[in-house]
């Protein structure tokens, strides 16, 4: 075989293994507070769309790092669209936006790959940071803010962890056009699809608000019905709150009863 062939053959390969979205590498950044040697519980939160991993924890962590307790914030690899070098803020669910954005169905086909491919990244996270403290899926609970929430409702039903905390979710995605290097939508991506069969037997509890436009609110709750026994989930509803007014509501009220509470 010539130099030649052997250069465009490794060239190929090397198209081949070009990165895809979303990133599947180390975690951007993470965070953590409280009992940082052998803990009795863990605690995940995971950031929302452009959001960070200390924006996420700020007024949060602290007030859930009770005795016993180790919480954790991790960070996606991937940047956010609209991220800033002065302002930087991440996507845990960063698009290609190859597919036909007219086509509702590839849209779909396309949120849920890079939702599965984010999710299949997480549990490897979330086992090897049990793994490290010797503990199990039972001592640990997940927490999602806005788009964090579809990675917190998945993962903690894949797991079958002991709990899950929604807060403004669990959310539906916009979609990502390649061609015109913008979002051009959005909706509810069927997330109850990637649901595992099996019933967990983790207790969520969902905080919304009722003026929330991103939280189609009988989608999530068919979807809940899919997964747990009812009777293992609090649905909170903040009267007259949108999207972000009922986050801020719930982080400004998590040092109180809320947060003592959690790891229960």
């Amino acid at each position: 075989i010539s130099a030649c062939d052997l250069l465009l053959r490794r060239a190929m390969v090397v198209q081949r293994k070009k990165k895809r979205l979303p990133s599947v590498g180390r975690m951007s950044r993470v965070l953590t507070f409280g009992q940082r040697r052998r803990p009795r519980s863990i605690v995940v939160m995971f950031h929302g769309l452009n959001d960070s991993a200390a924006c996420c924890a700020e007024g949060v962590a602290k007030s859930w790092a009770l005795p016993g307790v180790l919480v954790v914030v991790p960070q996606s690899p991937d940047r956010s669209l609209w991220s800033e070098r002065c302002d930087p803020g991440y996507d845990w669910l960063r698009q290609e936006g190859r597919q036909n954005v007219n086509d509702a169905a590839a849209n779909v086909r396309e949120l849920q790959r890079v939702a599965m491919a984010r999710v299949r990244h997480v549990e490897k996270w979330l086992r090897a940071l049990l793994k490290k403290h010797s503990l199990k899926p039972r001592h640990l609970i997940l927490s999602g803010f806005s788009q964090g929430s579809i990675l917190c409702a998945l993962c903690a039903c894949r797991l079958n962890a002991k709990g899950a905390v929604i807060c403004g979710g669990v959310t539906g995605q916009p979609i990502y056009s390649a061609k015109e290097k913008d979002y051009v939508g959005g909706g509810w991506m069927k997330w109850e699809q990637l649901l595992p069969r099996k019933v967990a037997s983790t207790r969520f509890c969902a905080v919304n608000g009722t003026l929330d436009p991103f939280v189609p609110r009988r989608a999530v709750e068919k979807m809940f019905r899919g997964i747990v026994q009812w009777s293992n989930v609090a649905v909170i509803t903040t009267r007259d709150h949108r999207h972000a007014q009922s986050i801020q509501r719930f982080k400004k009220n998590s040092g109180s009863s809320m947060g003592r509470k959690l790891p229960d």
